[in-house]
């Protein structure tokens, strides 16, 4: 179980603290007819004082970009902070300490993070008896400095003093659990050896996972931790607990490679954060915009950087909108964040971000590139492919500032380009319509969400073989998706039926997830399981069902509009069940 914080200690603790003097330690705060004014950190562009706060009232509040709130708000905006990580400043500032209760919303993993930070210590603590590492990150122009303060480190092969220190206070099986290390015949052995070790921090600066790159022949060249509840690649970017602190420029830049993010530090580029091995998601995507409106990508500028943003790109068009921007960077051939800006320091590199490409334009580029615009036949190429990707897009002037360009360059209609394609034949209907109701399906989402965040809890396989050996139509999309999770795969990551599930961002502890998803799968079989009725039946009239499974399947039966004839014999055998 963990711990959350009661409402009425955040009530009083706001009520004791001295919002002037907590926020006049960031802010010049000057006193004026009982008020204290300032210049407003928050927006540029003027020397007025618009920013007020009351000690009356407790609050602040601008005049002009309208941004207000209590401290607690102040230190989430100011300091970046989520609202416990602000709660637990403010206690820090007012020196009491935090009462916690009891409740069910996740497992307790700071043993995890504290055998992963010692793993951490050790592994820098390495480094500097290991020549070969080292010589490898002068070479890239790393620091110790940056060294230290990414915590970069040496897994060596042998880590048998390492794993009997931690044993003093762990067990096997939380170093196992802990992702640092596995279990084989020979006993406990290290996950990484050989390796220099990059440490993956979440907001909490706590550390849920590693990095490593081999000095030698061995392969995977870049191998990243195992996925537990704790640690999962398509909800962490590298760097981003450094990254989303950052004052001084009004983006996030996105690489491609941890030492992308550590170069672009040690030069003064505080912003940028690294995908984990995987597809860029939307997850990712919705994290960086709750700090800032823009985000550029960086990639490379072959063939394989432009699909690597027009991949990115599909992910997140529908999430641009209001005020948001994305935009895309392309450094020289041969060149990238890291070898450009040792190259060139840290105000070329700044130039090239603020010429980097406006979405539009990238469009263009991309859907251009390998065709001849004299040619009718790829003009309607370029076209049709621009109606793939508006059609996903839910911002009207995003479109229409999108169609515009492209209008202009081809020399072809607005009307043409956005004109809708014809209906497919009648006798297709079905196979075009019924993967698409996978997308509004609640259960399918819940049914996805919890086996890819759960998936080595969940012991009775049977809706799991349901689906990957199902021949309906419907499941078609879900069983790609269970299929790519089971497999290891990152092909899932593409899907929209999984991105969408992904943003269900449920809190839920491991106890509840299996309830949950014995709940839904009963849902979804009852739905296309033809056999399934009578198994159902079979443990009814033996008595061998739970309660609570007993209890939520009435339910979902009780809501079905049409029920069937066997579907009534289970309910009754429900309701006679003692």
């Amino acid at each position: 179980m963990s711990k959350s914080i009661p409402r009425e200690f955040i009530d009083k603790l706001i009520e004791m603290s001295d919002i002037v003097g907590i926020i006049g330690t960031y802010v010049d705060l000057r006193q004026s007819s009982g008020q204290y004014r300032s210049k407003c950190p928050f927006h540029d562009g003027d020397n007025i004082t618009t920013f007020s706060v009351s000690p009356q009232k407790g609050i602040y509040h601008c005049f002009k970009c309208n941004e207000g709130g209590n401290v607690i708000s102040f230190l989430m905006k100011y300091l970046s902070l989520d609202f416990l990580e602000a709660v637990e400043k403010l206690a820090e500032i007012n020196h009491v300490e935090i009462p916690r209760t009891a409740t069910k919303q996740g497992p307790d993993n700071s043993k995890f993070f504290e055998i992963n930070k010692l793993v951490a210590n050790e592994y820098f603590a390495y480094l500097k008896n290991e020549p070969v590492s080292v010589e490898y990150l002068k070479k890239r122009g790393l620091t110790g400095e940056t060294a230290k303060d990414f915590l970069i480190g040496f897994a060596p092969k042998v880590q048998s003093q390492l794993i009997e220190k931690l044993r003093e206070k762990f067990d096997d099986e939380l170093l196992i659990k802990s992702g640092s290390f596995g279990k084989g015949e020979n006993g406990l052995y290290p996950f990484f050896r050989n390796r220099i070790t990059f440490p993956i921090f979440n907001t909490k600066e706590n550390v849920i996972g590693f990095g490593g790159r081999s000095i030698d022949e061995q392969m995977p060249k870049y191998l990243n931790s195992k996925e537990s509840n704790f640690f999962q690649k398509k909800r962490e970017l590298y760097g981003f607990n450094k990254a989303r602190q950052d004052k001084e420029l009004d983006f996030f830049l996105v690489t491609e490679g941890y030492m992308d993010v550590i170069m672009l530090n040690q030069n003064g580029i505080n912003n940028a954060v690294a995908s984990l091995g995987t597809a860029f998601s939307l997850y990712h995507l919705e994290n960086l915009f709750k700090f800032k409106n823009k985000i550029i990508f960086c990639f490379d500028s072959d063939e394989a950087g432009l699909k690597a943003a027009w991949r990115s790109l599909n992910q997140c068009i529908n999430k641009i909108y209001a005020d948001r921007t994305v935009r895309f960077l392309f450094l020289p051939a041969g060149e990238d964040p890291d070898s450009f800006i040792l190259k060139n320091g840290k105000e070329e590199f700044l130039k090239k971000a603020e010429n980097a490409l406006v979405l539009e334009n990238f469009v263009f580029q991309y859907l251009k590139r390998g065709k001849n615009l004299e040619s009718p036949e790829d003009i309607r190429l370029i076209s049709y492919e621009l109606q793939n990707l508006t059609k996903n897009i839910e911002a009207d002037i995003l479109k229409e500032t999108l169609v515009n360009k492209i209008s202009k360059e081809l020399g072809v209609s607005k009307e043409a380009l956005v004109a809708l394609k014809k209906s497919a034949p009648k006798a297709n209907a079905q196979l075009v319509e019924e993967p698409s109701r996978a997308k509004t399906d609640k259960s399918f989402l819940l049914f996805i969400y919890i086996y890819s965040n759960f998936k080595d809890l969940i012991a009775d396989k049977g809706a799991i073989n349901f689906v990957i050996n199902s021949k309906e139509e419907v499941l078609a999309v879900v069983k790609k998706v269970i299929n790519s999770i089971s497999d290891g795969s990152t092909e899932h990551t593409e899907l929209a039926l999984y991105t969408e599930a992904e943003m269900l961002n449920l809190k839920l502890s491991e106890e509840d997830a299996l309830q949950e998803f014995q709940r839904v799968s009963d849902e979804i079989q009852l739905k296309y399981d033809k056999n399934f009725l009578n198994e159902m039946k079979k443990l009814a009239k033996d008595k061998k069902l739970s309660f609570e499974r007993k209890e939520n399947l009435q339910k979902t039966l009780n809501l079905s509009d049409n029920i069937s004839i066997q579907e009534e014999e289970l309910i009754k055998l429900l309701n006679d069940y003692a």
